[in-house]
């Protein structure tokens, strides 16, 4: 049975690589910097929108940030009309209740103020607003046959790298899983990468979602996807992260450190688009689906056990990681070095107050987390890892994470 899991998660890695040589790939125009989401606005202006839809949470408009940023479009005349019923791990009701709200306001383009859950919503409201495609008819990879509305992207987190990818998750409540739609078509229009919106994020969210983003950067450096230009891209956000994250917790309001984050997630998410990720996101979007956990957290949670478990077979690339983070020396082994990483893996968690064990994880919900991990690891959408995993291996992992 392992051998034919093996055959079969290869098989459809080879068919994503394939498909992807015959994929053009679009890339958002981005601006950066403190104030950049200005710039942003200004560009939709002269797009020529009339009437922008703002895809957001409650909080974010409470916090006066929505506004703050949408300034630009309401100075120079463009309408602007507000869905801010989005909440953490976006479902099927609220992406159709964004679908209504911008053909009832007849909005012409699609502005996402927020973190990966704004983002990811946003993209399928826009898609469908804009097509006669509904969300669930596109579940999957390559199936949305047009363009929705254009997209524009201002995150306010550095972590789930949504502004760069092509990939949108959406929950099904229902079953309690994640749904994913992947398709070049969902590539946002434009990003802008403004600090000055960042600066007000608690410390625990700023931790989780960096976590998300070295998570990124580090499965896309490790699958057998990556190239010479998307392994350039994790490194250097797995440098910028190692360099930044901590600062960044501690002190929210250094816009340095948070600009050095919104680059890398962005870096990041530009990176694993092409690449995919692994298992460590198989076991995370499980574990928050069942234990509604954040992403960025359950990531953390997962990623220096699955390092720990790749140590045998994927060392010269940890090795390679570890370098771009800083660790270790020149004269370690690739085993050494690697080993470092994982350790340093650890205490950047530590540092950062992220724990250890998922608060909600019971020994009754580990067969059939596992057996969802597996599914979406070795199924559809085959990840290609560096080592592949037999059901007992991952339920020792998944194991160590009970609470104590």
């Amino acid at each position: 049975m392992h051998l034919f899991t093996v055959l079969y998660s290869k098989l459809m890695s080879l068919l994503s690589r394939v498909l992807m040589k015959f994929i053009t790939l679009p890339a958002p125009l981005v601006f950066v910097g403190a104030g950049s989401s200005a710039a942003l606005c200004k560009a939709i202006v002269g797009f020529g929108h009339k009437r922008v839809l703002v895809v957001t949470d409650k909080m974010l408009v409470e916090l006066g940030i929505v506004a703050q940023a949408t300034k630009a479009l309401e100075e120079q005349g463009i309408g602007v009309e507000v869905y801010d019923a989005i909440l953490p791990d976006p479902d099927f009701a609220q992406v159709d209740g964004g679908i209504q709200h911008c053909r009832k306001h007849n909005c012409d383009a699609v502005l996402a103020i927020g973190g990966g859950s704004s983002l990811d919503a946003a993209k399928i409201i826009a898609l469908s607003a804009g097509s006669d495609q509904s969300p669930r008819d596109v579940l999957g990879f390559f199936k949305v046959s047009q363009r929705g509305l254009p997209t524009y992207c201002l995150p306010t987190t550095a972590g789930t790298g949504s502004e760069a990818t092509m990939v949108s998750v959406i929950t099904d409540t229902a079953t309690s899983t994640k749904c994913f739609i992947v398709d070049p078509k969902l590539v946002p229009s434009a990003v802008a990468l403004d600090a000055s919106l960042m600066t007000g994020l608690p410390p625990a969210i700023t931790a989780a979602t960096g976590m998300d983003a070295l998570t990124h950067a580090i499965e896309s450096a490790l699958s057998r996807e990556a190239n010479d230009e998307t392994r350039q891209k994790a490194l250097t956000a797995v440098s910028m992260i190692f360099n930044n994250l901590e600062a960044a917790v501690k002190d929210g309001t250094n816009l340095q450190t948070r600009e050095a984050m919104a680059i890398a997630s962005y870096y990041a998410g530009s990176a694993f688009t092409i690449t995919n990720v692994g298992y460590v996101h198989g076991l995370a979007h499980q574990l928050g689906a069942l234990c509604h956990l954040p992403h960025g957290l359950a990531n953390a949670l997962f990623l220096p056990h699955i390092l720990d478990f790749y140590l045998d077979r994927a060392a010269p690339e940890m090795a390679r990681i570890a370098q771009a983070a800083g660790v270790g020396q020149d004269t370690d082994s690739d085993q050494e070095r690697a080993r470092k990483l994982v350790t340093a893996v650890r205490e950047l968690k530590a540092n950062i107050g992220m724990p250890s064990h998922a608060e909600g994880l019971k020994e009754e919900m580990v067969s059939e987390l596992v057996s969802r991990a597996l599914n979406e690891s070795h199924g559809l959408y085959g990840y290609p890892v560096p080592k592949y995993m037999r059901r007992k291996e991952c339920e020792e992992i998944v194991r160590k994470l009970l609470p104590s």
